[in-house]
């Protein structure tokens, strides 16, 4: 809760815009976290609870545009906000990219391989941590410091997912440099792992802009 929400300007005018962002951002955040446990219960296989949620979070994003369209004056620049939402919107279009691609090469990947399963527990657990950041928005200052050390946990856990899919690559390379090797196969497996790296890399694009807004508030 801001300072303004707190006095009595608040309790005649209502919140501010900017705490009316942090309340939305958390919802946002909170939807990409629903998004990913229904992932992840089903490994990805529930396209259509995980279009229905992804559609939840495009229907915040909407509502976060519009404040800002209609706002002269914020807490944080306008520009950074509308990208923190969109990259957390990113996040979320992401397991619908992986879950498609999934229901597309059913043939290829009947089901999400453990080592796929790393990867994307990887890029939950950034989320989480994500939200712990989006928590300290409504606070009525940003700590550097403390932003700072959960900003550079999730930075460390998407140097891990990088190594991995780049590990798990040269073993598909292996596996498929055989003349009679399944193609498809390859390529089916192949964009998986580069879909689930490219959801670590837009949770942590979330981090660093969070990071970003507590420097220029320091």
């Amino acid at each position: 809760m801001s300072f303004l929400s707190r006095t009595p300007f608040a309790a005649l005018f209502g919140p501010s815009r900017s705490d009316q962002l942090a309340v939305m951002l958390k919802k946002l955040s909170q939807m990409s976290l629903a998004c990913a446990a229904r992932f992840r219960e089903a490994e990805g296989q529930d396209v259509k609870g995980i279009i229905e949620l992804e559609h939840k979070a495009d229907a915040i994003v909407d509502e976060i545009h519009e404040l800002l369209d209609n706002s002269f004056i914020m807490r944080f620049d306008i520009p950074d906000s509308m990208r923190l939402a969109d990259d957390l919107d990113d996040v979320v279009d992401g397991m619908r990219k992986v879950a498609l691609h999934l229901e597309a090469y059913r043939v290829q990947i009947p089901g999400l391989s453990p080592q796929a399963m790393e990867i994307f527990a990887i890029g939950e657990g950034m989320l989480k941590r994500i939200d712990q950041l989006v928590d300290m928005l409504a606070e009525p200052r940003l700590k550097l410091t403390r932003v700072r050390e959960v900003a550079d946990l999730i930075d460390a856990d998407e140097s891990k997912a990088d190594k991995l899919v780049a590990a798990h690559e040269r073993t598909l390379v292996e596996q498929f440099s055989a003349s009679n090797a399944n193609a498809l196969g390859f390529i089916a497996h192949h964009q998986l792992f580069h879909l689930l790296e490219q959801m670590t890399d837009d949770a942590n694009h979330c981090a660093k802009m969070i990071l970003s807004l507590a420097r220029k508030e320091a």
